[in-house]
């Protein structure tokens, strides 16, 4: 399908898509064509900004949309400096040396080239915090010999989950990357055959005894392949 760009600046465009391309291969196809960086754009639709992990169909775009493209202004000048790369539990890390403006990408593509796995399943983590793909380094606040540490994602692992007041866990299949709200629809699905009860009132899921947030991903709490996700009745005040 054909959709069209229209920056701030500049003459509108029109580059042909896939009903599955997702946000961040249709950036790349910009850069491609119009040689505007990833990290420099954010496509905004129905005036919301696009995830870089959507795809076209689950943003109801269509042959012929229009689509905003906002694009940042051009960093300062690269300044270098030397990162303390390691993969845990390994305590050894790898020294390599780069420019911080560049985007988080580059770094993954790098670390990607060492480790020997495909690149989406490396995810680099610093001070807690995933290092996003269409960021900068220096968006993250890296300095020379600050550690970032490599978590290579299983494709898929499975989760046990205690449903409030259960005898029985119930398997279920998550990627790393998922947010946790997905759990609900999961267990949604599976209720009406494993016939546990939900509490009608709202409940929450908790992981190692501490309440987790829907919104960050399974990976962001530790989860890990067999773990029990429990589900405790009310809701968590923040």
């Amino acid at each position: 399908m054909d959709v069209f760009f229209e920056p701030q600046e500049g003459t509108a465009f029109c580059i042909q898509i896939g009903l599955h391309d997702s946000i961040l291969e249709i950036k790349e196809k910009i850069e491609k064509h119009q040689g505007i960086p990833v990290y420099r754009q954010t496509l905004v639709f129905n005036d919301e900004a696009l995830d870089d992990e959507l795809d076209v169909e689950g943003c109801n775009i269509v042959n012929c949309s229009h689509i905003r493209l906002v694009v940042a202004p051009e960093p300062p000048p690269s300044t270098k400096i030397e990162l303390r790369i390691g993969t845990p539990p390994s305590k050894m890390r790898l020294p390599i040396e780069v420019e911080v403006n560049d985007p988080v990408k580059r770094l993954r593509e790098v670390v990607r080239s060492l480790e020997e796995v495909p690149l989406e399943r490396v995810m680099l983590c610093a001070n807690g915090t995933e290092l996003e793909d269409d960021r900068r380094i220096c968006d993250f606040k890296l300095q020379d010999n600050s550690s970032v540490d490599v978590h290579i994602k299983p494709l898929k692992f499975m989760v046990m989950v205690l449903p409030w007041k259960a005898n029985l866990k119930v398997a279920v299949e998550v990627k790393p990357s998922d947010k946790v709200e997905v759990l609900r629809k999961e267990l949604k699905t599976l209720q009406p055959s494993l016939k546990f009860d939900l509490p009608s009132e709202g409940y929450f899921f908790i992981h190692n005894q501490s309440g987790m947030d829907e919104d960050k991903s399974f990976i962001w709490h530790g989860v890990e392949l067999g773990d029990t996700i429990e589900v405790f009745r009310g809701t968590i005040s923040r």
